[in-house]
């Protein structure tokens, strides 16, 4: 049975974006380890001669002097990094699973509704066991901490996680997503986990689409389009990015 890990990262509501999303991407444990630690370590090589950088979309947007993402004060060399990461996505196949809520819509619509982890991880969890039943696979859920976070977001999930666990999904019976899931796990920044690093470069880029805002990610939006889980039925709106409400 093969073995999967769901990377996700977050977005939250402010400024330009109305949308709150969860969103990220499932690695095969031995594509993880054979191709895909090696392949952003060569990147990382590339462009900053460190393996240590830590990638995170913001810091490589606002490309800082005195910090490692500099050099992408070079436009294209920006450009030849997204290329980059977009290649990768193309070359392993690599699904996307993501779940955007409307917040202020969600709250007119549902009052004194779930709160939007609990929507959000239910979806995810959700279409991930969904992914791991079409697989024959089994998986777990890899986040990163934010533990210093005034609204305790690791607790919520760790809580809600298992509460699904022992409630089910809308669709699955708790034995069925036993079955397929096994653990939710926090790593902090620090860690340099490069599938959590990979998940940092996607929210951003869906929410701009979401808010009808300029990408400035190089093809990356085309990627996600593209690599959304699609249920192995042509539906990724219902599978790999879905929209609330």
């Amino acid at each position: 049975m093969m073995r999967f890990t769901l990377y996700l990262d977050e977005i939250l509501t402010g400024g330009h974006y109305d949308h709150f999303s969860l969103m990220g991407l499932a690695i095969a444990e031995e594509d993880y380890e054979r191709n895909i630690i090696p392949y952003i370590n060569e990147l990382k090589m590339k462009y900053f001669g460190d393996e240590k950088v830590i990638i995170h979309e913001m810091d490589i947007n606002r490309s800082k002097a005195a910090t490692p993402f500099k050099v992408f004060q070079d436009k294209r060399r920006l450009q030849d990094f997204w290329n980059d990461i977009t290649n990768m996505f193309n070359l392993y196949n690599l699904p996307i699973f993501g779940v955007s809520i409307h917040e202020e819509n969600c709250l007119n619509l549902y009052k004194n509704g779930r709160d939007k982890y609990f929507i959000a991880l239910q979806m995810i969890m959700e279409n991930f066991v969904h992914f791991l039943e079409l697989n024959d696979g089994k998986g777990s859920i890899n986040l990163e901490s934010t533990n210093s976070d005034p609204d305790q977001k690791d607790q919520q999930l760790q809580n809600h996680f298992h509460y699904l666990m022992a409630q089910g999904t809308l669709f699955y019976s708790n034995r069925t997503v036993q079955k397929r899931l096994s653990t939710i796990n926090f790593s902090l920044k620090a860690d340099n986990v490069i599938g959590l690093q990979i998940a940092d470069l996607l929210p951003n880029t869906w929410n701009r689409k979401l808010s009808g805002k300029t990408q400035r990610t190089y093809g990356l939006l085309d990627v996600i389009e593209k690599h959304a889980y699609d249920g192995g039925c042509t539906k990724k709106d219902r599978f790999g990015l879905k929209i609330i409400p």
